[in-house]
């Protein structure tokens, strides 16, 4: 029984990973309570630009912990 041994490199690439999908969920409930204010925002813009962001710091989390999980040969 031979147990990986996770390497303060992957702790951290983990750890960033999950802070930046922590960072997706909180910009994502951002962009509704903007949505919903009556600010004088283009609703577009705002989802538009929005959405990107969203979508690049979730893409992001995932890489990194996809990276934390690979095996090293």
């Amino acid at each position: 029984m031979t147990e990986e041994k996770k390497t303060n490199r992957d702790l951290l690439l983990a750890e960033f990973g999950n802070y930046c999908l922590d960072i997706s969920k909180l910009v994502f409930g951002g962009i509704i309570l903007a949505g919903i204010m009556e600010l004088k925002v283009s609703k577009l813009i705002l989802f538009g630009i929005g959405a990107v962001i969203v979508l690049l710091t979730a893409i992001t989390g995932f890489t990194f912990i996809k990276l934390s999980n690979s095996k090293k040969e």
